[in-house]
């Protein structure tokens, strides 16, 4: 690499390593070299820095050598980044595969939602009719529940009222019974009292009745 700076200054040689690396397969130091302002400053500066190298053929190979290095390393690079990009855009193409796929699978997953919103309102509104009428039959059940209730309490007020007119009346019966005893005993006594008193009127007949035959039979002697 040559490097021109203004006439002013001497030529320098100076190593820079990190700037201007070697050639691989060289040992050779990269010196770098600053045109002299005249031919005779030139021809001083040569006698008087022998050591100093000449920009040769070699300078111009190693720096042939440096872009070849560095552009075959751009072609690899390149390679790796078209090989980076071509792995990218497999992945790239398995990565919308899937997308795709986990896209139908949403799709398919928000219609089996939807199905089973539209099931489970089917079903609420089946529960809630079955609810409505079970109300409406446990209310009819209540309701004639209520009436029975009624009824049985009206026919229990009947029954005690019949249990009660019947002790009534088996007391009455009672009562008329003892009154009917009573006045069977009374008629039975009247009875042998009238058949005893017809009796003696009978005897009584019978002796006036022989008086007077009596009486008769001697008035007519």
């Amino acid at each position: 690499m040559i490097v021109r700076t203004p006439p002013t200054k001497k030529p320098r040689s100076e190593m820079r390593p990190s700037d201007s690396p070697s050639a691989p397969g060289s040992d050779r130091r990269l010196v770098i070299y600053e045109d002299p302002p005249s031919a005779t400053k030139l021809l001083e500066s040569s006698q008087q820095h022998s050591d100093h190298y000449l920009c040769t053929y070699q300078c111009r190979q190693m720096v042939k050598s440096e872009f070849i290095d560095a552009l075959s390393s751009a072609e690899k690079q390149v390679c790796d980044y078209q090989s980076r990009f071509e792995a990218l855009n497999e992945n790239f193409g398995k990565v919308e595969a899937e997308r795709k796929k986990f896209v139908d699978q949403f799709l398919y997953t928000e219609q089996e939602l939807a199905a089973a919103k539209g099931r489970e309102q089917s079903l609420q509104e089946q529960l809630l009719k079955e609810v409505d009428d079970f109300q409406e039959r446990f209310r009819k059940q209540i309701q004639t529940q209520s009436e029975l209730e009624v009824k049985l309490h009206n026919e229990m007020n009947l029954r005690l009222k019949a249990e009660s007119l019947v002790a009534s009346a088996e007391e009455k019966a009672s009562v008329l019974e003892r009154k009917l005893s009573h006045v069977s005993e009374s008629i039975e006594k009247e009875k042998k009292r009238l058949h005893n008193e017809i009796e003696h009127l009978k005897r009584e007949s019978k002796l006036s009745v022989s008086r007077l035959s009596a009486d008769v039979s001697r008035n007519n002697v």
